[in-house]
């Protein structure tokens, strides 16, 4: 199987900004954000999407990504925050791997 594009940022491969990571998940800047401060929270473990992860490490990671975005909403002195999920193409996956998107919000 040919390694995502995630796989190659978790083998360091290809340099990402990195704000977080453990032995189970890693979190780095998105290359094309929505808002300032956008980013992804990444299962190590392989996984396309909630089709097929399983139980307990979707709990982790959803743990995982809202603290890393209490975190980040507080640093970024945003207003709030969006977690996303999207699974399959139909709901605009790019890359088939799961993973969480953390928008920080702002009202200005």
């Amino acid at each position: 199987m040919e390694r995502d594009i995630f796989q190659r940022i978790i083998d360091r491969d290809i340099p990402a900004t990195i704000i977080y990571e453990d032995a189970q998940v890693i979190a780095f800047l998105d290359i094309d954000p929505e808002t300032k401060g956008h980013f992804l929270v990444v299962p190590k473990k392989y996984s396309e999407n909630l089709y097929d992860i399983k139980d307990e490490e979707l709990a982790n990671l959803i743990l995982v990504a809202r603290n890393l975005a209490l975190e980040q909403v507080e640093k970024l002195n945003a207003d709030g925050f969006k977690l996303q999920i999207n699974n399959n193409e139909s709901a605009g996956q790019s890359v088939f791997r799961t993973h969480v998107h953390i928008i920080p919000c702002y009202e200005d």
